[in-house]
C-alpha cells in the first residue's frame, strides 16, 4: 500500500511541527509557503513554549532538531509579576524551579531560531513561493491545491496551517469568522546593554511582568537573556522587549493600524504613559524605531463541528486568539501532536480517514476554542476602563498574593 500523502498549505510552527512528525512516521509530505524565502518572515520577538508545547516539539522533531531548540532558548523565567502602572506590586509567583536543560520546561525563545530549527531537516520537503489559491476534488476523491502561480499539488488529505487570515479556512468553513476587538498593541524592544539593565524594572528579569493602568491601559514586559550565548546558533540578540495596548480610540488611531510608522505609534503610547513610572515610560522612549510595530488585535468566534472532508485546519487557521495569555502557538502544537496522530492511523487504514479526521476536528475545536474564550476574557478583563471593573481585579490580585493555597488553586486552573 502506498504512503499517505499530506498536503500542508502554511510553513508555520504548527505546519512544520507536523511536517517533522509526518515526515518520521514515513507519510509523504509537502508543505508549501507563500514567502519567497526562509528569511522572509520580520524578525518578531520571543515566544514562551509551555510544557504541552514543548512534549509536542519533542514528540514530532528529530533528537538533533529538539536538542538545538533547547539549546537555542533563552534563560528559563523563575516568577511572574503583575504591577501597577506606578510599579507597586499587585501579584507575585514564583515559577517551580526547573533546569535550563529540562526537555519541558517552559522556556522563551526566538522566533527566529524556532524556525530555523523546526526548518533544518524539510528543506527537500518545504516549497516557497507558494501562495494557495483555492482548492478543489479530484474524480478519484483526492485534493487539488492550486496556487496562484499555476501549479498544483495533490495529495489524500489538504491541512490548512496558513495562519490568521487563512485561505483554505475561507474556502471551507465561509461562516468562520474574526472579530476586530477594538484593541491595539503597539511593541518594541532595546537592547539589553548596561542602561536598560538598570532603568528595566528588577521584575523584568525574573519572568513575564504585567503592568495594569489606568483608563483601560495595560503593558507587558519580559527580557530575553541567554545563560550561554556562545551555544545559541541563530538569534543571539538579547533585549527588554515590550508591548502596551489599549483601546483603539484612547490611542487616537485614525486610518490603518498597520500603517502607522514607528514614531507615530511611540507617540501614541507615550500619550497614554505620561502618569505612569518613569522605568516604564524610558522602555517605550528608548525602544528601536525599527523594532516599533502595530497590530489590531482580533479573534476567531468560535464554531461547532462541520461536515469532515479530506481538508482539515490547525492553529490559527480555525482558533485565533488574543495574546494575552500567551498560548496561540502552543495550541497550534497540540493540533500539530494529536494531528500527527490521527493521520498515523490514517496511513495504516485508509477506511479510518474521514473518522479519524473528525475525531482530531472535535477535540481541536473543543480545547482550541477553550482557549479562544479564555484569552479573550482575560484580555476585557485587563483592559477594562471602568474603575469599579479595575478596583475589583486590583483586589483580585492582591488577595491572591495574600492568600498562597487560593493562588496554588488559581495557577493550577490557568495552566496549559
Amino acid at each position: 500500500m502506498r504512503s499517505l500523502e499530506v498536503v500542508i498549505v502554511g510553513a508555520g510552527t504548527g505546519g512544520l511541527c507536523l511536517a517533522h512528525g509526518l515526515q518520521a512516521d514515513g507519510v509523504c509530505v509537502r508543505v508549501f509557503e507563500r514567502d519567497r524565502a526562509a528569511t522572509d518572515r520580520p524578525r518578531g520577538y520571543r515566544l514562551t513554549i509551555n510544557p504541552t508545547g514543548a512534549r509536542a516539539l519533542r514528540s514530532c522533531l528529530p533528537k538533533e532538531n529538539f536538542e538545538r531548540y533547547v539549546a537555542g532558548s533563552a534563560k528559563v523565567s523563575t516568577g511572574v509579576t503583575i504591577l501597577d502602572h506606578k510599579l507597586r506590586p499587585l501579584l507575585a509567583f514564583d515559577l517551580p524551579q526547573t533546569d535550563q536543560s529540562a526537555p519541558d520546561a517552559a522556556r522563551p525563545i526566538s522566533r527566529v531560531t524556532l524556525r530555523q530549527v523546526l526548518l533544518e531537516g524539510l528543506e527537500d520537503v518545504v516549497a516557497f513561493g507558494k501562495t494557495f489559491a483555492a482548492f478543489e476534488t479530484a474524480p478519484d476523491g483526492r485534493v487539488i491545491a492550486r496556487f496562484e502561480d499555476g501549479s498544483t499539488a495533490e495529495g489524500d488529505v489538504l491541512v490548512g496551517a496558513d495562519g490568521a487570515s487563512s485561505r483554505v479556512r475561507r474556502q471551507l468553513l465561509p461562516r468562520a469568522e474574526r472579530i476586530d476587538t477594538g484593541i491595539v498593541m503597539i511593541s518594541g524592544k532595546l537592547a539589553l546593554d548596561a542602561a536598560a539593565r538598570r532603568e528595566s524594572p528588577p521584575p523584568v528579569f525574573k519572568g513575564p511582568t504585567l503592568v495594569l493602568g489606568p483608563r483601560g491601559g495595560f503593558m507587558f514586559t519580559g527580557a530575553v537573556e541567554y545563560p550561554d550565548k556562545a551555544s545559541v546558533a541563530y538569534d543571539r540578540d538579547e533585549y527588554v522587549m515590550w508591548g502596551f495596548s489599549a483601546h483603539r480610540e484612547s490611542l487616537h488611531i485614525e486610518g490603518a493600524v498597520d500603517g502607522m510608522s514607528g514614531e507615530a505609534a511611540r507617540a501614541a503610547v507615550l500619550g497614554q504613559v505620561r502618569d505612569w513610572s518613569p522605568h516604564l515610560q524610558r522602555l517605550v522612549e528608548c525602544a528601536d524605531e525599527a523594532s516599533l510595530s502595530t497590530i489590531a488585535v482580533k479573534s476567531s468566534v468560535p464554531i461547532g463541528p462541520w461536515e469532515t472532508s479530506r481538508i482539515t485546519l490547525l492553529g490559527d487557521a480555525l482558533h485565533n486568539m488574543t495574546p494575552y495569555r500567551g498560548v496561540g502557538a502552543n495550541t497550534a502544537l497540540r493540533d500539530a501532536a494529536l494531528l500527527r496522530d490521527t493521520l498515523r492511523v490514517i496511513n495504516a487504514d485508509r477506511r479510518a480517514l474521514l473518522p479519524a479526521l473528525a475525531s482530531y476536528e472535535r477535540q481541536m475545536i473543543r480545547y482550541g476554542f477553550a482557549a479562544v474564550r479564555a484569552s479573550l476574557a482575560q484580555m476585557k478583563r485587563v483592559h477594562t476602563r471602568s474603575p469599579v471593573g479595575r478596583f475589583a481585579t486590583k483586589v483580585a490580585f492582591r488577595l491572591l498574593d495574600s492568600w498562597p493555597q487560593l493562588r496554588r488553586r488559581a495557577m493550577d486552573l490557568g495552566s496549559d
